[in-house]
């Protein structure tokens, strides 16, 4: 998303060019980069990987003017193309305001084509971006090579629709100032019409509204109780307190008993032996 920094009045938009590996995206921010037109720019950083590289720079175009009295920093980044720097991918791409997608013009590199730009559109949603409103400019490089797929054909199969699709030769020079000048320009309008362009949730239907719950019903009333059950419960009294009294008198008898023996045992501590007893 543009970053307003209010402290030097500049406002940050943030270009990220994607596509599938060796395709071009190194090769236009280093033409970018040491274009002697370009002034105001800062120092190309590259972090580097086995198989490819991911650049960083930015630059203020001064031609651009201000944007609400703002003034224009364009920080321009690429992607590591192989498939397994995909989480590298997911992070550059994290707040960006506009992308252009590189593609290789050679007929072997369709489906790679079109694997990255799915995996873009993918990336995009985890980053809570709409891919049908971010700025995706699509740049057709190599078109200095020799038996390349028609321009009209490429946008068919990769389904640029509206979206600006530039002729390029990153190696040559070509198409690289228009790709770059047009990103721009699609982020700026994004920004003066406030164009949203973060993912929101999909509306979700409401749940049925819950029955409300019904009171327990009251449990049946007890029948009176006949007068056999009168009788049962009588006696059960009675035998209740039958064994009561029986414990009772068990509990004097076990108490007459001990006490019957500490009296034996006093009686035998006294005399030291068992026959004077």
């Amino acid at each position: 998303m543009a970053l307003v920094n209010k402290a030097v009045n500049e406002i940050t938009l943030k270009l990220v060019y994607y596509g599938p590996g060796l395709c071009g995206k190194t090769t236009n921010l280093e033409r970018i980069h040491g274009d002697g037109k370009l002034q105001n720019k800062g120092k190309l950083l590259s972090m580097s990987t086995e198989t490819d590289r991911t650049l960083f720079f930015d630059f203020m175009p001064m031609e651009l003017g201000t944007v609400r009295g703002q003034k224009i920093r364009v920080q321009l980044y690429t992607v590591p193309g192989q498939v397994f720097y995909n989480a590298t991918r997911k992070l550059v791409l994290r707040g960006a305001d506009g992308v252009v997608f590189v593609a290789d013009s050679q007929p072997s590199m369709r489906e790679s084509n079109l694997e990255s730009l799915e995996n873009l559109r993918e990336n995009l949603r985890i980053n809570r971006l709409d891919p049908a409103k971010i700025p995706i400019i699509f740049q057709l490089n190599k078109r200095d090579l020799p038996d390349v797929d028609p321009a009209e054909e490429m946008k068919a199969y990769l389904g640029t629709g509206d979206a600006p699709a530039v002729e390029a030769s990153a190696l040559e020079g070509r198409g690289i100032r228009e790709t770059l000048q047009k990103a721009i320009s699609g982020i700026l309008q994004n920004i003066k019409n406030n164009v949203d362009i973060s993912l929101r949730e999909e509306a979700v239907e409401a749940p049925p509204a819950a029955e409300e719950p019904q009171p327990p019903a009251a449990p049946p009333a007890a029948a009176a109780p006949s007068a056999a059950a009168f009788r049962e419960r009588e006696t059960l009294s009675e035998l209740l307190e039958q064994s009561e009294r029986m414990i009772q008198e068990l509990q004097a008898a076990l108490d007459a008993a001990r006490r019957q023996h500490a009296r034996i045992e006093a009686r035998l501590e006294s005399s030291g032996s068992p026959e004077s007893i």
